[in-house]
């Protein structure tokens, strides 16, 4: 199946070797072909460039370097990246059956598990977009399930809707556990690893900005507040920003109605970077 890797780099250089290690051994699944990783590059300040070009020389990459000028918003630099990407691979002469998307930093450096990978692909034909759980599961911001489809971060207590989040995340993962399912479906999710069907996902493009409400569902909106005691923050000049994600998944289930899972083995060993750290201390 022709694969692509892609991703997005910018002040990555301690991590590329190990993430690269992972690649290899992606590489060597049978179910895959990868043909390409493609990188989309923005502007570094350490040896991130330079590293790149040095494995260029064993692995067949392509590096996109941006030419839009760099924001004072992270998720707006990271989501004009991420469309890069997606002009190029829409662009290739042969079609794409799966996309595996993944973070290039320390999420994404430690060994990877491969059997896991394996048996999501042996289980195809359940899933359009897989990602995975974590020992310590961080990224919430990307995540939409059951009432929690609105970014964790405009509410006006985010820290108290993440915690909401995480007991119901961990909630549906016993419960799949207790019933020998490997998967929960969710509406978006991605924690530094996603494989695609791409064909699910042909035409979505990713969007930082919230200003289309009509992708979630105003019914679990209204059950945040009378449920969980949260009221929504409306979106301003300083909070207009979203995960790129969201927008990328709603879509996809909106108009090409794609199944979304989150597996319920983790890909990587246990998550100890930065992000959450106040669920785990």
């Amino acid at each position: 199946m022709n694969t692509i890797i892609a991703g997005c780099v910018r002040n990555c250089a301690m991590y590329l070797k190990n993430v690269f290690e992972n690649i290899k051994k992606i590489q060597e699944i049978d179910a895959l072909d990868v043909k390409k990783i493609v990188l989309a590059y923005d502007e570094s300040t350490d040896n991130t460039f330079f590293d790149l070009m040095e494995l260029k020389k064993e692995f067949n990459v392509e590096i996109l370097i941006s030419k839009i000028p760099l924001t004072n918003e992270r998720t707006q630099n990271i989501c004009n990246a991420r469309n890069n990407l997606l002009h190029y691979i829409n662009n290739l002469e042969y079609d794409v059956e799966y996309l595996i998307v993944m973070d290039f930093d320390d999420v994404c450096a430690k060994p990877i598990y491969t059997n896991v990978l394996v048996d999501v692909l042996a289980e195809r034909a359940l899933w359009d977009c897989v990602t995975f759980n974590n020992e310590r599961y961080y990224d919430f911001w990307a995540l939409s399930i059951g009432d929690f489809q609105y970014s964790c971060w405009h509410w006006n207590d985010p820290q108290r809707v993440i915690r909401l989040m995480h007991k119901y995340l961990q909630e549906r993962l016993n419960e799949a556990s207790a019933n020998d399912a490997n998967y929960i479906e969710c509406d978006s999710a991605f924690n530094g690893f996603a494989i695609y069907k791409y064909k699910r996902f042909k035409g979505c493009v990713y969007k930082s900005v919230i200003d289309d409400l009509t992708i979630f569902n105003v019914n679990k909106l209204g059950n945040m507040r009378d449920k969980h005691g949260v009221i929504p923050n409306a979106p301003s000049n300083t909070n207009a920003y979203d995960c790129e994600h969201r927008y990328y998944h709603l879509n996809a289930k909106k108009n090409n109605e794609a199944k979304i899972f989150i597996c319920k083995n983790s890909l990587f060993p246990k998550y100890t970077g930065s992000h959450a750290d106040f669920l785990y201390a």
